[in-house]
């Protein structure tokens, strides 16, 4: 590898679409063989409830964690 070429940092994005810089502060599960990561532990609920329908985006998105509340 050449000075020249720089390797970017991997980038991580959130089941809907978000980016993240740091994705160990941010709840994650397996699908299909891959991480996803979840904004929220609401929305890690919600996907653990129907991952298919969820990352279809056929089931809403929690506004808001309940454990925020």
């Amino acid at each position: 590898m050449t000075e020249s070429e720089v390797i970017p940092p991997p980038e991580y994005k959130t089941a809907c679409g978000g980016k993240l810089k740091d994705p160990s502060k941010y709840p994650s599960a397996e699908y299909r063989g891959e991480r996803v990561y979840f904004c929220t532990r609401a929305c890690l609920r919600a996907f653990e409830q129907s991952p298919d329908a969820f990352m279809a985006r056929e089931v809403e998105h929690p506004i808001h964690d309940e454990d925020e509340m």
